[in-house]
């Protein structure tokens, strides 16, 4: 029984300190500055549309685009990356893009750069597109398509450059850095 009413002081004296802490700063009237609040006026709307702004990638509205990471994989990471994987879009206006006629040339910090069609298996010199583990042909808009290709061994710290190249469409320029420490899964940023 005796600690039932110990339990219950504690309680009570932890309530009464919280509310001395909390007593203060709720009736304290604050000081000419801190008690005003900045208002901010909101820009008048315009009837003259805006143009979007352009995309870093120099993707437009009937291109390829990139959706989401790059990833850099590692079958040895005190070696480096050897697969680059990531994913591609259309947007929904765009017409379908023929995955057989895409190239993809791909460099790291003090590589040449090679040039890769697309093939059924991922050997040097070929990438995939494949779809919910389906290999497919074309690029649809509202479709999301991974494309993954091996590389000779990329180190860590290295800057690495992807182009897209489909067919008729513009090229979407990717940069990204190789993280310093790798791991078997690496986002390249």
């Amino acid at each position: 029984m005796s600690i039932s009413i110990l339990s219950i002081k504690t309680v009570c004296v932890s309530f009464i300190l919280i509310l001395f802490l909390m007593t203060p700063g709720c009736t304290t009237t604050p000081t000419e500055s801190e008690g005003t609040i900045p208002v901010t006026s909101i820009p008048p709307a315009t009837a003259s549309p805006s143009p979007a702004p352009a995309s870093d990638s120099g993707q437009s509205a009937d291109n390829v685009q990139l959706s989401g990471n790059v990833y850099g994989l590692s079958s040895d990471p005190l070696q480096g990356i050897d697969i680059i994987t990531f994913s591609v879009s259309l947007p929904s206006q765009a017409s379908a893009v023929d995955l057989t006629g895409m190239e993809i040339v791909f460099s790291a910090t003090g590589r040449d750069p090679v040039t890769l069609t697309r093939g059924l298996k991922s050997t040097t010199g070929t990438f995939t597109a494949t779809r919910g583990g389906n290999t497919v042909t074309t690029l649809h808009p509202g479709d999301l398509v991974e494309i993954s290709f091996p590389v000779k061994t990329v180190a860590g710290g290295s800057s690495v450059t992807i182009e897209l190249r489909p067919h008729g469409k513009s090229v979407v320029p990717i940069t990204r850095a190789v993280p310093a420490m790798i791991f078997s899964t690496n986002v390249l940023e």
